[in-house]
């Protein structure tokens, strides 16, 4: 995705964009760009706007929501026309580029008043040259949820290993339910899972050096499992993106599922249900890995309202506000700061009293497991196979998610019958062309 080309403003127009906030008659006006298309989670948003109006007269904020898969699109659009925009609530590899580019404002007053921060827990803040650019406001893991009673009925125990899911997914696939619901589409949903299990296999796409490594034997290894697994997933797989995993889940025609926060879905569509999931520790192969997800929310340097967008950014994480966020979906918008995380534990939001010791005892401190490619570029290290923080921000995983080659190479292996080291080769060799490429655009 490029950032730094221009192209005509009335490409805005004809994608039925305006530009970023401004004041229209005495009105300090935010446009909100988020990704949240959830309308539970928008509710909550429009109850942030009524409370910011009224305590910030003479302000005006305007949601204007995007799905996951569209967002980066509609943020390059607004960016290649040079148009100003406001708060974004973007993915963790778009935020990352847009803050080395200089296209984001410093967020630094905002933590400040937010605690400092020390006050936010890991992997919450995106740092670059030690400014604060974007905060996290999703820093959730994938892991894997199944059904207690079909587990229990087989004598299966909750597998933790590569091969114990492979072999539940087996033994409980069935006409009737798929043993585990994977997408299999050449989309960001398959990239990401996809990437989850290179990680537990000790290996990456990058180096500290934000050089590609993956043409790599532990990387074929990763891809081939992943491809394997989906003769366990549902016959129409190869089409399935972010939505049809925890759908298949929920509606009760999977064993088994790699998610963010079905449980929270679940608890929205099939509340009887909650009761009968568990939820498996990090799975391992070489090493115990998941993601760190996120969803950032940053600031445009060049936006026309930027106090009162900060002020925004500072209203949506007070400790009330982001408590109602959490209380909603507590998997996908664990809190942001340690106090936050502590006074999670005495809500009375029914998903919190309904998934008890599930939270606290297995969901959040996954965390430990959690990996920022993002935040934290070279901090799996291949030889020891171990996570470790280095601080350096990648700017290039945009280019893994948004290409999704290595979703295509899993395609390949499983849907085509190519040999794995061929397919991964030819991802590895377009995704450095393509890094390479964006290398040269951000000097």
């Amino acid at each position: 995705m490029k950032f730094g080309s221009k192209i005509c403003a009335t490409a805005l127009i004809g994608l039925g964009l305006t530009a970023g906030g401004a004041s229209a008659q005495g009105i300090e006006v935010v446009r909100y760009l988020s990704q949240e298309t959830d309308p539970a989670v928008v509710r909550i948003q429009r109850e942030w706007v009524k409370g910011f109006i009224e305590a910030n007269p003479g302000t005006d904020i305007v949601l204007e929501s995007a799905p996951a898969g569209v967002i980066n699109q509609r943020i390059a659009t607004y960016v290649q026309a040079g148009a100003p925009l406001d708060v974004v609530h973007s993915d963790p590899g778009t935020a990352a580029r847009l803050a080395v580019e200089g296209l984001l404002a410093p967020l630094d007053d905002v933590v400040e008043a937010l605690g400092g921060r020390d006050s936010f827990l890991t992997n919450r803040l995106l740092i670059v040259n030690d400014h604060v650019y974007a905060i996290n406001q999703a820093a959730t893991s994938p892991q894997l949820f199944y059904r207690k009673d079909l587990f229990e009925a087989a004598g299966i125990a909750p597998p933790s290993t590569w091969a114990e899911v492979r072999a539940a997914a087996e033994a409980l696939h069935s006409d009737d339910v798929i043993g585990i619901a994977l997408a299999g589409g050449e989309n960001r949903m398959t990239t990401i899972m996809a990437g989850t299990m290179l990680w537990q296999n000790c290996h990456d796409f990058f180096d500290g050096e934000l050089n590609v490594i993956l043409d790599n034997p532990k990387a074929v290894e990763a891809a081939a499992h992943y491809a394997d697994l989906l003769k366990f997933s549902a016959p129409d797989a190869a089409a399935w993106a972010f939505n049809e995993p925890p759908e298949s889940f929920w509606s009760g025609r999977a064993a088994m599922v790699i998610h963010w926060h079905a449980l929270d879905l679940m608890m929205r569509q099939n509340p009887d249900m909650v009761k009968n999931i568990g939820i498996a520790p990090v799975t391992a192969n070489k090493m115990r890995a998941t993601q760190t997800g996120g969803r950032y929310v940053a600031l445009f340097a060049n936006s026309p309202t930027l106090d009162t967008g900060k002020d925004w950014i500072e209203y949506i994480f007070t400790p009330k506000n982001a408590a109602d966020l959490t209380g909603m979906s507590p998997l996908l918008y664990p809190p942001a700061t340690s106090a936050a995380m502590e006074a999670l534990r005495s809500s009375d939001a029914p998903t919190v009293a309904s998934y008890g010791d599930l939270l606290f005892n297995t969901v959040y401190p996954a965390a430990v497991d959690g990996y920022s490619e993002i935040l934290h570029a070279g901090g799996l290290d291949t030889e020891t196979c171990e996570l470790r923080s280095t601080g350096v921000v990648n700017p290039f995983t945009s280019v893994v998610w948004n290409s999704n080659l290595y979703a295509r190479a899993v395609q390949k292996i499983a849907y085509e019958g190519e040999d794995p080291a061929k397919a991964v080769a030819e991802a590895a060799r377009l995704l450095t062309d393509q890094v390479e490429q964006a290398r040269a655009e951000m000097k």
